[in-house]
């Protein structure tokens, strides 16, 4: 099963995409986790890619979509979790695979701000926390490890805002590419983390049968 999420920032791609991959035996494949990685390691690349990331702008669909073919290969069960973004790379993507499922996570850019400018990641192990909904014990410590906790430069609140109107311009018109191959489904994100959760399900078992 080839499954794609797509939604602005702050949706849930990513916590979602994770909870589906033990329930229905999928591969995650995140573009953006793998452009992150390629900043870490201080590339040409990754430095490149960075001037994009840090003023919330998206990546050259070339370069996006070079990285999702190459993880793709050898994986016939995937989600992938915020790609296409934009029309151009839904058609690349069309010509080198066959999807089965879009589901297209919808919130407010109110939700969309408060989520992630309230966010905070491990700078040692990456584990995230929330400062409203999910604190650490201590204040700007991680449970985990002990490691400091920061906020992407991405998800200060201008940068949020930045991100959900650039989204809005530019990959709805993938939720209109895939709802004429009517492979798309709409999933209000808005709700209770278990609610969005079980109506997904829903809708990738219905297409199982």
């Amino acid at each position: 099963m080839k499954l794609i999420i797509v939604g602005p920032p702050g949706s849930g791609k990513g916590t979602i995409a994770k909870r589906l991959i033990p329930d229905f035996k999928l591969t995650h494949i995140s573009p953006g986790e793998m452009l992150r990685e390629e900043v870490s390691k201080k590339t040409s690349l990754g430095e490149e890619i960075n001037k994009y990331i840090s003023q919330g702008q998206l990546v050259p669909d070339n370069v996006v979509s070079d990285m999702v073919k190459l993880k793709i290969r050898g994986h016939p069960d995937f989600v992938l979790d915020g790609f296409p973004r934009t029309v151009e790379q839904a058609q690349i993507l069309d010509k080198f695979t066959k999807i089965d499922l879009v589901l297209s996570l919808d919130v407010s850019e109110k939700i969309s701000v408060e989520r992630l400018s309230g966010r905070r990641v491990c700078s040692k192990c990456e584990t995230p926390f929330h400062i409203k909904f999910m604190m650490p014990k201590k204040p700007g410590v991680c449970d985990k490890c002990g490691g400091k906790l920061v906020q992407r430069s991405d998800e200060k609140p201008a940068i949020v805002k930045e991100r959900f109107k650039i989204y809005h311009q530019q990959s709805l018109p993938v939720v209109k590419h895939y709802q004429k191959k009517k492979i798309l489904q709409i999933v209000d994100a808005s709700g209770a983390p278990e609610e969005v959760y079980d109506n997904i399900k829903e809708a990738i078992n219905s297409l199982k049968k």
